[in-house]
């Protein structure tokens, strides 16, 4: 439920410094965090001026967190990617008849229901904060910064039946994400009441994730549409995988590799580097040092497509007569029989002098054109289902 703007404003800095007002703040550290696990981050949010004490140099680590306590905590954790510089809310009392407008907390609640952090409406602030609740919350604010990529896996939760049904796929994608984690059991103890020094981890995590990875919508930036540039190995491969709709759903993956462990010049943040972990997982042979950067020529990108096309679904195999290529000799030998399929199945041509150039760097334009025509041969010849011996 979005909040609309309205003429009735507060500013961010003057809430923000009223936030302060209900709890104290430490300027030489936290006297009681010997021993809590939690420690280190919890002194880096405190510097860092996101979390306060109950009082002077105590932020009594193992009390309950209250709902307005976790509110504010994510609010205070992501509001320099919240892109709240130019916000002008009303209280929050219009949306959460709870919350007085008075309150040190009200502007976080303001922001939660503004950037829709899916608070209901009768939410009461004062009350101790389950887990679950506040992951969820937190899981939202953190997409409220930006979509950001993001492997497509389940993780099994031993008392998944415990959570509630509205909140299962955000805690899956913060399990993921490794803002939150399960026990040793594999629960997740969705109704446990969190205390301070767990939901300020949380909050470390959350801010260290955003500030450290770039959004989907940055990384796609990088790579625009240009239809006369070379394509890059990182950007082919994730349009293929988009393009034929190819997913980890279909992949038997005991532990998921990351990108990183299967190509170490991939970064794991790259907006490609899912991609390459489900065409690996499919079965497309990409070579170990493949350099996402590098662009590839016709031969390689027609190679990653045809073993992609192949691979990602199943058809009956057929011995082909070879085509002739003017300039064969030119082709790399594990590549040629793709090439030859690809030829087959109409999905590359040769130019007028029967030559495929094989070693000339693919653009965009090209390739984009034998992917939508691969693209089209999937749809025009359904899987059969049958896999091919």
């Amino acid at each position: 439920m979005n909040m609309k703007k309205t003429t009735a404003a507060v500013s961010l800095a003057a809430i923000l410094a009223g936030t302060l007002a209900g709890q104290a703040f430490a300027a030489n550290g936290f006297q009681d965090l010997k021993g809590v696990p939690q420690a280190t981050q919890i002194e880096t949010l405190r510097e860092r001026g996101i979390v306060q004490g109950v009082k002077d140099g105590i932020f009594a680590p193992k009390e309950t967190l209250t709902v307005a306590e976790g509110i504010t905590l994510i609010v205070n954790s992501l509001r320099d990617r919240l892109g709240l510089e130019t916000v002008k809310l009303a209280g929050p009392n219009a949306t959460f008849p709870k919350v007085s407008n008075q309150a040190w907390y009200a502007y976080s609640f303001s922001i939660a229901g503004y950037k829709a952090f899916g608070l209901p409406e009768n939410i009461d602030p004062n009350r101790p904060i389950t887990k679950e609740e506040y992951v969820f919350y937190l899981q939202q604010a953190i997409e409220a910064t930006g979509q950001y990529p993001l492997i497509k896996i389940y993780i099994n939760i031993t008392d998944g039946d415990s959570l509630t049904t509205s909140y299962q796929g955000a805690i899956q994608r913060s399990l993921i994400m490794k803002i939150s984690e399960l026990d040793s059991a594999g629960n997740f103890n969705p109704k446990a009441v969190l205390t301070r020094a767990e939901a300020a981890q949380y909050a470390y995590n959350a801010m260290t994730y955003v500030e450290t990875r770039k959004s989907l919508e940055e990384e796609l930036a990088k790579d625009p549409f240009e239809a006369e540039a070379q394509l890059t190995g990182g950007s082919a491969i994730y349009r293929i995988v988009k393009g034929l709709e190819m997913s980890f759903a279909a992949i038997d993956f005991n532990v998921v590799p990351t990108p990183n462990e299967l190509f170490p010049n991939v970064s794991n943040d790259a907006f490609y580097a899912d991609a390459l972990v489900v065409a690996h997982g499919h079965g497309v042979e990409l070579p170990k040092t493949f350099d996402p950067s590098k662009a590839l020529t016709r031969e390689e990108f027609t190679f990653y497509l045809q073993q992609a096309l192949e691979k990602s679904r199943h058809y009956p195999l057929i011995k082909l007569v070879p085509a002739p290529i003017a300039d064969e000799n030119d082709i790399t030998p594990e590549y040629q029989g793709a090439i030859q399929r690809a030829l087959n199945k109409g999905i590359i041509s040769l130019n007028k002098d029967g030559e495929f150039l094989p070693k000339e760097f693919i653009t965009q334009q090209e390739a984009t054109d034998l992917l939508q025509k691969a693209v089209d041969y999937a749809a025009a010849h359904p899987d059969t289902g049958i896999v091919a011996e």
